[in-house]
């Protein structure tokens, strides 16, 4: 009895004499389009920078695997068959396929890439980077994509080996030794308030947070930043707590309308200067910590990975040197007075 799965094809059931993949080689298929592209066989040794010999050698080869002559010679070079000029487009077509798997593994376009980064970043980070890196990425890579995750502590390290993101940037201690990172600039905290609370207890650019503070000065307390709670708690300022918050997104808001004051990273109260004049001081014994990008070493050297890398370094990587305000997304004319902190 006949049954219908005995029409299927099998492994080992091609025809005798079937062309099969593994029985190419590629350089004869380059061979095969510089020929059919030149119709001269000594012009296709030339454009493939072989001798013409190898060619001559190519085609017979080919004739053996396609059955078919391929090119017959003319007066003037050679012109394809039927077959070859079948087979032509669909050739080319391979090979373009197989160049640009070559190039993608091999270089990164930022003006013509649709590549999609994603980003891990502190909440004071992202407050403080993500405006310039934009701004940044509308010159240099107009249709790349920035998208940030937001992730567990405990999620962390097996966000950035499984690839989940391509980048971390903040501080983050409990990032594993193999993960390579490049510190980005060391940060601190500073008091900041606006500038018409400031200017209301007399409060010069000199001042420092320390066992001194205008007796009814409120504060902000953000909870993300148990250092910032720290340091109300040392300077004696935690029952002066008039709202807590769980990170900094609202803060320029409430400072807009309401005269408190917090003690937050220096680069977020950069970021935030021009949204309501602020001013900002130095706090005694404040310490400062790196802020870092981190990677998994195995992106080191995917192309894109690696321009992304170079651009943060660029942007970022600014130690000790002032004003922030020559990385920040700031426009000149927004910026705050060169006296502030």
């Amino acid at each position: 009895m006949s049954h219908a799965g005995d029409s299927l094809p099998r492994p080992g059931d091609e025809p005798e004499g079937a062309l099969r993949v593994q029985d190419l080689d590629l350089n004869l298929l380059k061979t095969f389009n510089a020929v059919y592209a030149e119709k001269h066989v000594g012009r296709a040794a030339l454009r493939l920078g072989i001798t013409q010999p190898s060619v001559s050698h190519a085609l017979g080869r080919l004739r053996l695997l396609f059955r078919d002559a391929l090119f017959v010679r003319t007066g003037g070079g050679v012109e394809p068959t039927p077959r070859a000029q079948r087979l032509a487009a669909s050739i080319e077509r391979s090979l373009s396929i197989l160049q640009a798997v070559l190039d993608e593994g091999a270089q990164f376009l930022p003006a013509s890439s649709r590549r999609t980064f994603r980003l891990y970043m502190s909440d004071f980070a992202e407050s403080a980077f993500l405006p310039t890196l934009l701004r940044e990425l509308d010159e240099r890579a107009p249709g790349v994509v920035i998208e940030t995750l937001q992730i567990d502590d405990s999620q962390f390290n097996g966000a950035i080996e499984s690839g989940r993101i391509d980048f971390a940037l903040g501080n983050f201690p409990q990032a594993f030794s193999h993960f390579h990172s490049c510190e980005l600039l060391r940060e601190r905290y500073v008091l900041m308030m606006p500038r018409r609370v400031a200017e209301r207890y007399a409060l010069t650019d000199r001042f420092v947070l320390d066992a001194t503070v205008p007796p009814t000065l409120q504060f902000i307390s953000v909870s993300s930043h148990p250092q910032a709670s720290a340091l109300l708690d040392e300077h004696g300022l935690t029952s002066r707590v008039r709202v807590a918050v769980p990170n900094f997104m609202v803060v320029p808001a409430i400072l807009y309308r309401c005269d408190y004051a917090l003690i937050l990273p220096r680069t977020v109260a950069r970021a935030f200067a021009p949204l309501g004049e602020m001013a900002a001081f130095e706090i005694a014994n404040a310490s400062t910590w790196p802020v870092s990008a981190y990677w998994h070493r195995r992106f080191d050297a995917d192309p894109g990975h690696r321009w992304l890398r170079a651009l943060l370094m660029e942007l970022f990587r600014i130690g000790a040197r002032e004003p922030y305000e020559s990385w920040l997304a700031i426009p000149p004319n927004l910026r705050p007075p060169a006296s502030g902190a």
